[in-house]
């Protein structure tokens, strides 16, 4: 570390070029000294001195190319340590040996997967609920927005908790979350493998089924709440606690959007709600 903050005065910026130019001070110092010699004696040897000049050029300039090679590692691995100080990502990383250079490569190599893996898990973690593992509603959102962007349709459709408060009140709040737990269950064990489900806040579910019109998700829907009854939860005033559903279906060819499907579901989940307060 002495020599290099000696010569940290020989452009300061670049140490590809204080690199290049102690090397290149280096290769002189032999024909340097010749010219001393030569001028102390006061004689001159051009049949020397000329292919020894020929001879340090020449040096220099395959030193300087082989130094730039050399350095290329380096200077790769700098820039992509930069890039991921902002965040980016690094691609296909040059494999190293086992010397300097190739260590480095291989430490921003695996710094490069770590980041990435931890950015899988901060945008997992930012698009998941956290009690039911089924996405938030921003995770909802976002995917069920990259469906339509893919030109894709389907229906959406929201459920709400039945009598949820009174298991609250009268059951505790961890039975609360059991009971939260249990429908996300249901839900991810009756839907396709390509439906999305999502919680969107409470007691409040939301599912999409791309490609599919209003009465076959309400099909999917169905099966759900006959799995809930047939093994609820929770009972409340003698009654399993259940859901009430609405649906909407969602045409990009009509403009539809998920909030007008939503709004629409959400309107047809209150009157599915008060039929079942009424059965």
């Amino acid at each position: 570390m002495r020599f290099y903050n000696a010569t940290r005065f020989i452009f300061p910026r670049s140490f590809a070029l204080r690199v290049f130019t102690v090397c290149f001070a280096s290769v002189h110092v032999p024909i340097l000294v010749f010219a001393g010699v030569e001028a102390a004696l006061g004689e001159w040897q051009w049949s020397i001195f000329l292919p020894l000049l020929v001879a340090t050029v020449a040096g220099s300039a395959i030193g300087i190319f082989a130094l730039a090679g050399l350095l290329a590692p380096l200077q790769r691995a700098t820039r992509d340590l930069e890039r991921l100080e902002r965040g980016q990502i690094v691609e296909n990383v040059p494999v190293g040996g086992p010397d300097l250079a190739g260590q480095l490569l291989h430490a921003v190599s695996r710094a490069s997967r770590e980041t990435v893996s931890r950015m899988d898990e901060l945008r997992t973690e930012a698009g998941t609920d956290m009690l039911t593992g089924l996405l938030n509603r921003r995770g909802f959102e976002e995917t069920v927005a990259a469906v339509l962007r893919a030109g894709g349709g389907g229906t959406v459709a929201v459920l709400d908790g039945d009598r949820f408060k009174k298991v609250n009140d009268e059951l505790g709040h961890a039975e609360g979350d059991r009971v939260l737990c249990g429908l996300a269950q249901r839900m991810v064990g009756n839907m396709r493998a390509g439906d999305i489900a999502g919680r969107w806040g409470g007691d409040e579910f939301v599912m999409f089924f791309p490609g599919l019109g209003e009465r076959a998700a309400s099909e999917i829907i169905e099966r759900i709440s006959l799995a809930v009854d047939e093994a609820p939860d929770a009972v409340v005033d003698g009654r399993p606690v259940g859901f009430s559903w609405g649906v909407a279906s969602m045409e990009r060819r009509n403009n539809d959007t998920l909030e007008s499907a939503m709004e629409l579901a959400d309107a047809r989940l209150y009157e599915c709600k008060s039929e079942r307060r009424a059965a």
